[in-house]
């Protein structure tokens, strides 16, 4: 490419679209972990340039020493053109480093299952950028759910870098600079042309003899103990209590959250916290000619009069004044033996309230975990395909929860739901509460139904069911409604009372079973009847022990066919007033053993046609005064051996036509 330059300058460049451009002084700064600015003014004494073509393109600036050189690589950020002179244009150019360019660019998206080197380095690649170096020694867990939200690509890479304790620089080489992340001192490179600077102070030198012009100790205090606890809920007891000393001294930063969820995280995180502590205790600061002191590479002092300061140091800003005869600098450094973390400057988002779409698997209604958790879908996520993969597990608050005990309700696929975020932290976000909307209706129109409240779920999978508790508030019209798609079940561990001010109507479509386990049951009908109906079927009481019916009026039993009475036992028939039985067909009483009629008075057994009186052995019939037998046109007396008929006192046998006495001795005495 080619070259503008002079053998007596201080400055050259290379730019394949700029190199008409002669160089009269750069400016600038350079510093761990924070993007370079160079502003280069220049003049241009032939054919104008073509400014738009220009921009983000590789401009290298060339810091001159005699023979050494130390290139200063960047892209083109601006270029202006500055009020011209009678014999040349005049432009300021505006020089970024590549990552520069991730400023411009913002989104708002989810990283899940990532560690933060794939995560930045996704980034950087989709932006086009290769030039990048990973020095890392330590072991980066994958961030389960990472989220991006309102930052710039650049501030959320540095916010990430900054959490885990990775600091960057760059080196650079002509027409090329390359970011190298790092999370050791390991990582740290010498600077261009030898490690050794000599410290000259203001002594007035050749050009060859570089050095540090003036260089100062600078010393502050620091907290002496960082300290930090969260807390994870699949752990709840299990502290995360986490403490590391950073120097001897009362004073201690104590946070919450620390951002962690296990305590060996906590720890590595801590270790990390100190050691950024220690990178702001103690610094050198001076000013150079040196050309050489570059952000993130060491050098050796030599010839300081305190030999203290004769150790390696890692410089962590220059700031740059350059023309095409001179160059000074400003620069600040740290020594390294101390190991340097990044101050975590870049803020996160704080996220207020939000809503969400609740996703879950291809096919299913409900995607949930052992914790009752669930997956979202932003509305501002341009990467999730509203599925299981759109966002992490997310917890879900309800009203009441215990060990055991609670409430449980899982919102379900479809469902718009409240989202709030723990402390703010875009990565901890939280299930509120469920709203409706165009897709998801009320389940009682309104405002035709704005007296109704209650609880109404739909049967999973297909729909077409649901289980419902509705109140209806409407005055006069009050109303407690309960269905169960399915089935009903109701555990009571001791006393139900249910008291009911009117009508009480229960209709059973198929069998109903009503068990007492154990004690009584009691009906009682205080006023009013009594009805039981049985419309087809039949009714069976069968009773172990004994049963007691007490009827304090009358009683009808009414059989429309036959009625069976089988007692096992003795059965005793008590009668306080008369008994009267009527059969219209035939009538027969049978005793296997005695048969007893007893009248307390008198006794009449009468057949419209005859009574017939038989016995296979005996037949008495016995009076205490008189006994009658009488017929209106026979009566027969009939024995298969003997046949008494005995008075005490008297006896009238009497035939009003004929008296026949029969037998195969008939004696009368």
């Amino acid at each position: 490419m080619p070259r503008t330059t002079d053998s007596n300058t201080s400055l050259s460049l290379t730019a394949s679209s700029l190199s008409a451009l002669y160089p009269e002084s750069l400016s600038g700064e350079e510093a761990l972990n924070a993007l370079s600015s160079q502003t280069l003014n220049g003049l241009n004494d032939g054919a104008t340039l073509t400014l738009t073509t220009a921009v983000a393109t590789h401009l290298t600036t060339t810091l001159h020493n005699d023979a050494l050189t130390r290139p200063m690589d960047a892209l083109v950020a601006e270029i202006r053109q500055l009020p011209a002179d009678a014999t040349a244009e005049r432009y300021q150019l505006v020089l970024k480093p590549w990552l520069w360019w991730l400023t411009l660019a913002s989104n708002n998206r989810v990283f899940q299952n990532l560690s933060t080197s794939d995560i930045v380095t996704t980034i950087f690649k989709a932006h086009g950028f290769t030039d990048f170096l990973l020095k890392l020694s330590g072991t980066y867990t994958p961030r389960e759910y990472c989220v991006q939200y309102g930052e710039t690509d650049f501030a959320f890479v540095s916010r990430l870098l900054e959490e885990e304790g990775i600091f960057w620089f760059f080196t650079h080489e002509d027409g090329k600079h390359t970011l190298v992340l790092g999370d050791s001192n390991d990582a740290f490179v010498p600077i261009p042309n030898g490690p050794k600077v000599s410290y000259l102070g203001q002594q007035l030198g050749e050009r060859e003899l570089h050095g540090i012009r003036s260089g100062q100790v600078c010393v502050q205090a620091v907290a002496g103990v960082y300290q930090a606890t969260d807390y994870e809920f699949t752990t709840p007891t299990t502290s995360l209590y986490s403490q590391a000393e950073a120097v001897a001294g009362p004073r201690s930063m104590y946070e919450h959250p620390g951002s962690y969820n296990a305590k060996a995280r906590g720890d590595a995180l801590t270790k990390q916290r100190v050691d950024g502590l220690r990178s702001q205790e103690k610094r050198f600061v001076g000013e150079s000619d040196c050309r050489w002191l570059v952000p993130g590479h060491w050098f050796t002092l030599t010839g300081h009069d305190d030999s203290t300061l004769n150790i390696d140091w890692v410089v962590t800003a220059v700031t740059h004044e350059a023309s095409h005869d001179s160059y000074r600098n400003r620069f600040e450094a740290i020594p390294k033996a101390t190991p340097f973390r990044p101050a975590r400057t870049t803020p996160k988002p704080r996220m207020h309230t939000q809503t969400a779409i609740v996703v879950g698997k291809s096919g299913e209604e409900i995607w949930t975990d052992e914790y009752g958790r669930i997956k979202l879908q932003f509305p501002w996520d341009r990467d999730g395909k509203n599925d299981e993969a759109s966002s992490c597990w997310v917890r879900v608050v309800l009203p009441w929860s215990g060990k055991g005990f609670g409430m449980q309700f899982v919102p379900r696929i479809g469902q718009e739901v409240i989202v709030t975020f723990i402390d703010g932290d875009p990565d901890r976000p939280l299930v509120t509460g469920c709203v409706y909307n165009g897709d998801n209706a009320l389940p009682y129109a309104l405002p035709a139904n704005q007296t109704q409240s209650g609880i109404k779920t739909q049967s999973s999978k297909g729909g077409g069911g649901f289980n419902e508790l509705r109140f209806e508030d409407k005055k006069d019209a009050e109303e407690v409604f309960l269905q169960a798609q399915k089935d009903l079940k109701i555990n009571v561990l001791n006393d139900t009372t249910a008291t009911i001010g009117h009508d009480e109507t229960l209709t059973v479509q198929n069998t109903r079973t009503r068990t007492v386990k154990e004690g009584d049951e009691t009906v009682t009908l205080e006023k009013g009847k009594r009805s039981v109906t049985i419309q087809t079927g039949s009714d069976n009481l069968d009773v172990k022990d004994s049963r007691t019916v007490t009827v304090g009026a009358d009683q009808t039993h009414s059989t429309g066919g036959n009625y069976t009475h089988k007692v096992t036992g003795d059965y005793s028939l008590t009668v306080d007033g008369n008994l009267t039985i009527k059969v219209t067909g035939t009538l027969t009483l049978q005793s296997g053993g005695s048969f007893t009629i007893k009248s307390g008075a008198d006794l009449a057994a009468e057949a419209s046609t005859s009574i017939s009186q038989k016995a296979g052995t005996s037949l008495s019939n016995q009076a205490g005064t008189s006994l009658e037998n009488k017929a209106g046109t026979t009566m027969t007396n009939d024995a298969g051996i003997s046949l008494t008929n005995k008075a005490a006192a008297s006896q009238t046998v009497d035939g009003g036509g004929m008296l026949t006495i029969k037998g195969g001795l008939v004696q009368v005495n």
